[in-house]
This record gives C-alpha cells, structure tokens and sequence, in this order.
C-alpha cells in the first residue's frame, strides 16, 4: 500500500528545507522551485528484481482480448501443467487478472519456466521465479520519490491556460480548481493579473518525471481583492483529511450541488410542469440531469444508504440519510455501484450510473434533496458547512498552515525582488 506523508512529517521536512534554502532570486514571473527532493518508499518486499541468466530465452507476451496466463504460457512454448501449477499458488492472482495491452516477459531454459515479470503500473510489479521446480510470487514495488515545488502565476486568459502557463499539469489545474469550487466562481470572479500561488507533489521513479501528487496549500487572490487560502490536512496515517483555510473552516460545504458531471440539466425543480409521460401537471420535486446510460453518480454528501431497489417509477433508486434531517434520491439508475443497503458512503463516491428505468422517456438521473421531509431545490439550496479542523488536530495544522503561508508569501514576495532586479 502507498504510504503518504503525514502533516507532521511534511511540517518537519519542509522546516529543514526553509532553514537550508532561500528563495531570494527567481527569473520570471511564474516559476516552479524544486526544494531538496523527499523520498517516499511504499512497504514493499525487495525492490530488486531476480537476476537473468544469459542462456535464458526471453518471450514478450501482449495480452490480447480473450487471452489468460494459459495462453501466455502456452505461446511461450510451455505446457498446461505449468499453468496449473501456477494457479494452485495462494496469491496465483497477481498473474491471472491480466488486462488487454498488458505485457508478460517470460523467460525460459529448455521450455522450462525459470521467471515471469508483469509489470502491472510504473510503481507495482509482480514476479514469479523458480527454485529447486518450485515456483513462488512475489510484488516488487518500485521506489517513488515525491519532490515538493511551488508554482506562481497570474490570470491572463481562462484559469486552465494561465495554470497551463504557471507549468502546470492538467490534473493539478483541476485539482485546484475543485479545492476552491465553494469559494471561487472561476469563470466571473477571476480577471487577468489575478495570482494564484500553490506548493504540491511531484513524483518521479529514477528521476523520470511520472505525474503530480496532492496540493499541500494554495492561494489565489480574485478580481474584489479577496484572497482565499487552502491547506491540506492529513492523520498521522498520511491519510487525506481534506482542506481547510488558514481560519480553519473546511472547504468543501456538506453537500456537492450536483451529482454527476459534465451532463446537462433537461428539467428544473419545479412545483408546477407537465409531466411528459402522464400528461398532466404535476410537480416536479426534483432536478434531472440527461446523460449517457453508464455516467457515473456520486453521493452528493456522507451518509447512510437507507434504501436501495426497485422504487416503482423512480425505477432503480437509493435513498441516503445524512447528518439526520437531510435525505437525497437518486432515480432511474442503469445499475448500482458497490455500496448496498445500510452502507456508509463518502461525499464524491460513485453509487450507481445514469439509466433509464422505471418511468423515463431517456437515459437521465432524477435527484431530490429533502430537508425534514421537505422537497427542496437542490440548485437553490444554501448548504451547510462540513465540519471544521477536528479538535485533536488543530495545534498541528496551525503549525502546518503558519509555515505554508510563509512558503506562500515568500514566493510572491521573492518574485516581485527578482523582478525589482531585471
């Protein structure tokens, strides 16, 4: 399992860094500055491959579609015994739940299997080697190194290219993007020369640049001169707790506006419509959102599944409880996601995908927010709050968040010198 780093490990790294470096003299008016790499291991058993004898033969097996193991073998020159005997070890499934496009690197000596090698993803391998006719699997997991940098930039054309031309990645622009989505109307409140500021994770494996990590803290400063702050809480697991301002008040309101993404609205809440299919008004206690059959759907807030069938009209449908007195419906689902009756479910997670059953005229999600029992318009609701910094951790982020926002300022500030200078 990936272990992260903690907040209070970060606190004490990022401390030596602050006391190792200074940030006095950058040449442009973006920049990313990479601080003294911190290198994160998972557990892992040896990260060191088996050694490859010269008179082995080396066969590269693509999975095709309907391909297993067995076929891997079988094109390798191997019998089915071998195959068998493969599967009748107790973790036999880190080389049986092969995908299309993956690759096994078999080797062999006289049509005897001496090592298979599938690389699963860039940080996780699995290998089998022979000893003695025996054979045995083992994951290699391969080292991550996970460097700090800061990036500045200023609005100039849309919030996506200007963090395009901060440097970057499309994933961290829409990271940020959702981090400040309750605080920030990204489309009128931002206008050009506005900054945005941030320090986040890079990873690379062998110095090999392979994606971005989480965002630790953020700022950006909107066209009305206020400026909103985020910084990244974690447990002392490592584990993401979620982000909260430097006045300790959570980010992210109780519930998401809506539940799925980039689909259209085809019928608003309305106490008085037409209904399409019965052909009378009748209200419409709901919002409905027209999409392929398969688009995901998310809980739009922690809570309680209480429900999860067939509802008649409603079609496939799950009711969740939150916090007591608030009750959201989703209807007309294709299928469910994993979550049954009497789960807990977290505020994003995928409980079922868009559909057309019970009383539809076409794929969509009928969702309802209910208040005491109350239909409410979830479009005009005004949510609560989540919960602020818990308790047991709020000497902890009133650290981290004082040592950010001092990273954060001194960039801004630094950058503002160099320029000074040219």
């Amino acid at each position: 399992m990936k272990k992260k780093l903690p907040i209070f490990v970060l606190f004490i790294l990022i401390t030596s860094i602050i006391a190792a470096n200074s940030l006095a003299s950058l040449p442009a008016e973006r920049q990313t500055l990479v601080l003294p790499s911190l290198t994160t291991f998972k557990e892992t058993q040896k990260t060191a491959t088996s050694p490859v004898e010269n008179d082995w033969t080396l066969h590269e097996i693509k999975i095709k579609k309907n391909d297993s193991l067995s076929i891997a073998l079988y094109q390798a020159n191997l019998s089915n015994s071998v195959a068998f005997k493969i599967q009748k070890l107790e973790n036999s499934h880190l080389l049986t739940t092969l995908q299309v496009g993956d690759v096994l690197y078999i080797w062999t000596e006289q049509n005897k299997l001496k090592r298979i090698l599938y690389k699963k993803n860039r940080t996780t391998h699995h290998e089998l080697t022979e000893k003695n006719g025996e054979f045995s699997i083992q994951t290699i997991e391969i080292p991550v190194q996970t460097r700090i940098v800061t990036a500045y930039g200023k609005i100039k054309h849309s919030f996506y290219l200007s963090g395009q031309q901060a440097g970057l990645s499309a994933k961290t622009i829409m990271n940020l993007a959702d981090i400040f989505a309750w605080q920030i109307d990204f489309i009128r409140q931002l206008r050009p020369g506005d900054p945005f500021k941030l320090i986040y994770e890079r990873k690379y494996i062998n110095g090999n640049y392979i994606g971005d990590g989480r965002i630790l803290a953020a700022q950006i400063t909107t066209s009305n001169g206020e400026t909103h702050d985020a910084f990244l809480l974690t447990d002392s697991n490592g584990n993401d707790v979620g982000y909260f301002n430097s006045e300790k008040r959570n980010l992210r309101k109780a519930f998401l506006r809506n539940p799925v993404d980039y689909v259209r609205i085809t019928s608003h809440f309305n106490p008085k419509r037409f209904h399409p299919i019965l052909k009378k008004w009748k209200a419409h206690k709901g919002v409905d959102y027209g999409g392929p059959t398969g688009t995901p759907i998310r809980a739009t807030g922690d809570g309680k599944i209480i429900r999860r069938g067939w509802g008649n009209a409603y079609g496939n449908v799950i009711y969740i409880q939150h916090a007591g007195k608030y009750t959201t419906v989703y209807a007309h689902m294709s299928k469910f996601g994993k979550y049954k009756k009497g789960d807990w479910v977290k505020q994003g997670q995928v409980i079922g995908y868009i559909g057309s059953t019970g009383r539809s005229t076409g794929p969509h999600l009928h969702y309802e927010f209910r208040k005491n029992g109350r239909h409410i318009d979830p479009l005009k609701v005004k949510f609560p709050d989540a919960g602020p910094v818990p308790k047991k951790y709020r000497q902890q982020f009133a650290h981290f968040s004082g040592l950010m926002s001092t990273q954060l300022d001194r960039l801004s500030s630094d950058i503002q010198l160099a320029k000074n200078f040219e």
